[in-house]
């Protein structure tokens, strides 16, 4: 009989040698709670699995710790490798293999119960809420996440997780304060969606993680502080959005426009400024173009500033202009199309046209001569071609060597200009003549009404004169 009772300690003592599990660190938890699955091995060499999901649930992190135990005179090391996941239905965890000292071993399936929180006996509640489930296409929704948590509870830190929001433009709301309400302190995050499809949408669960102070002894007995986080999570939210025709804004706007001067010189530009406020989705303003014939036009690209207030979102939307001509033109009207509310309506506004005077007295103009028509003479002469040939040979000669001569005596030298002002009101005299002169023209009023750099060659008016 002890013969008996050796062999079964020894059978006993080899397989605690080589031998795998899995455990759970608890087997039913509240939804938004972590569990930790803990794959245990004893071995020399052990190689635990890559696990990145555990039931179709993301792994969030993972640890390990060692312990040595000493059998029988041997040396007996035990590792535990923890996978911490949070599941938000009850699930089946699947075996895993373990390779101890070359073989194989299979740990054995586990089970999770979730179940949903108590919203009487919670400690912490998520709540999403929106101001209106029926609305329209680029119209502003108010969407508020209200979260809770017991006023007794050691919560050292949060982190909000928003849903989702496809097919949505998004705006941060007004920040507020946390304030006390019972025994919950009570935070509120507001954000303003506007949708930019129409159809039926559901927003998924907002989630809040809480990380609570807690107490754990590590492997060498010792306490230690560190966080225990656990998920809150909302209730889903449903928008049914009807579609917006005639225009793509919502809510009310203004348009003004303003010019810094109604009367300019050939050579200067008038500053043109577009600007539309109000409330509503400034997201979607486009920006405008600008048609003027005989103008040079110059756009910026426009600036929009939002401000979030308690129930709604205002906005400034700026476009510059910069345009140069040498003579009178008209800043035509433009129009904005928004759907408002309050009207139920479409909503057209438009700016006043702004006459523009320019002063071209320094512009020599072109002067169009128009064909003289000849006399006809009523008696007809017999001409001798051959004295008419010989001349027009012999003058053709004489004005040829005349203006070579002229060329080389007569050096021609541009005069000096103090700035590229004075040069482009001496080329604005010669617009029209030329390609590379007005192709100057338009690099140097870019340079000085677009703030572009460009460089100017002055020997193009040189080579034309």
């Amino acid at each position: 009989m002890k013969l008996v009772g050796k062999i079964f300690l020894l059978l006993l003592v080899s397989l605690n040698l080589y031998s795998a599990s899995a455990t759970l660190s608890s087997k039913v938890i509240e939804q938004g709670q972590r569990v930790v699955l803990i794959l245990s091995a004893n071995g020399e060499d052990i190689k635990f699995p890559e696990i990145n999901n555990i039931a179709g649930f993301e792994v969030l992190s993972t640890g390990l710790s060692q312990s040595i135990e000493y059998i029988n005179g041997k040396v007996n090391k035990k590792l535990e490798k923890h996978y911490e996941f949070m599941p938000t239905k009850s699930v089946d965890i699947p075996s895993f293999k373990i390779k101890i000292d070359g073989k194989e071993v299979t740990t054995n399936p586990l089970h999770v119960e979730v179940k949903k929180a108590s919203l009487k006996s919670s400690k912490f509640l998520l709540e999403m809420r929106v101001n209106k489930n029926r609305v329209k296409q680029f119209e502003a929704v108010k969407l508020e996440f209200i979260f809770k948590r017991d006023i007794a509870e050691d919560v050292r830190d949060l982190r909000f997780l928003p849903p989702s929001f496809d097919n949505f433009w998004v705006k941060e709301g007004k920040k507020e304060k946390p304030y006390q309400e019972n025994n919950f302190i009570v935070h509120k995050m507001i954000y303003f969606i506007y949708p930019q499809k129409s159809g039926d949408f559901e927003l998924n669960p907002a989630r809040v993680d809480v990380g609570k102070a807690t107490q754990r002894r590590d492997i060498f007995g010792l306490l230690r502080r560190q966080l225990d986080w656990k998920s809150i999570f909302s209730n889903p939210v449903k928008l049914s959005v009807e579609p917006l025709s005639g225009t793509k804004l919502y809510g009310h706007f203004d348009i003004e426009a303003s010019v810094d001067k109604n009367q300019i010189k050939a050579n200067e530009a008038v500053n043109f400024v577009l600007k539309i406020k109000g409330d509503g989705n400034f997201d979607d303003l486009d920006g405008f173009d600008l048609k003027i014939d005989g103008a040079s036009i110059y756009k910026d690209k426009p600036t929009v500033k939002t401000t979030p207030l308690k129930d709604k979102v205002i906005g400034e939307f700026i476009q510059k202009f910069s345009i140069t001509s040498n003579k009178n033109f008209t800043i035509p009207s433009l129009k904005l199309t928004y759907y408002d509310a309050t009207k139920d309506k479409l909503v057209t506004k438009k700016t006043e046209p702004i006459e523009i005077k320019v002063d071209a007295s320094g512009v020599e103009d072109v002067i169009q001569i128009a064909p003289v028509q000849k006399e006809v003479l009523k008696e007809v002469k017999v001409v001798d071609w051959r004295y008419v040939v010989l001349a027009f040979l012999t003058g053709f000669i004489l004005a040829t060597l005349l203006f070579y001569v002229y060329l080389k005596k007569r050096k021609i030298t541009l005069p000096k200009f103090k700035n590229d002002k004075d040069y482009l009101k001496e080329l604005l005299k010669y617009r029209g003549k030329s390609k590379d002169i007005d192709n100057q023209i338009k690099l140097l009023e870019e340079n000085l009404y677009a703030g572009k750099k460009h460089k100017i060659d002055k020997s193009v008016l040189k080579e034309y004169l």
